[in-house]
């Protein structure tokens, strides 16, 4: 039996049902309505800018899709209350205290391509995931 999920196109929010991926797949392909390209991946659909992908040199676009799908995570993961302890603590000086405390809650442009220039490559790696995600 085939699993559908239903997709909004991010650019004109047309609605459509496609067959459920296999886990950890991701899907780049164009919305029938208004030919704008879109990655599918974890059972969302982002925008990728048309220009860059059909355009950019592979460095490019390569790094346009990591920038993407890294700032996704990285909204998801830091979109959690914190108040229910969906963000990791720390220890500091004895004290708990949120990895980002005194910033906003927004990541900023320069953390994503930061995070995606230095630390994506190593995502791969147990003991630095560890190191990261507990």
């Amino acid at each position: 039996m085939l699993s559908l999920i239903e997709v909004k196109c991010p650019h004109c929010g047309a609605r459509g049902q496609l067959t459920l991926p296999l886990i950890g797949a991701i899907i780049i392909g164009l919305c029938p309505e208004c030919y704008e390209l879109v990655a599918l991946c974890w059972g969302r659909v982002l925008p990728l800018d048309n220009e860059i992908m059909r355009n950019g040199s592979f460095s490019e676009t390569r790094e346009h899709v990591a920038n993407v799908l890294v700032a996704h995570v990285l909204k998801e993961a830091f979109s959690a209350d914190e108040d229910e302890g969906c963000v990791a603590e720390e220890e500091i000086g004895g004290q708990s205290q949120s990895p980002r405390a005194g910033k906003s809650n927004e990541i900023s442009e320069r953390e994503v391509v930061d995070f995606a220039r230095s630390d994506l490559d190593l995502i791969d790696n147990k003991d630095y995931f560890k190191a990261i995600f507990g």
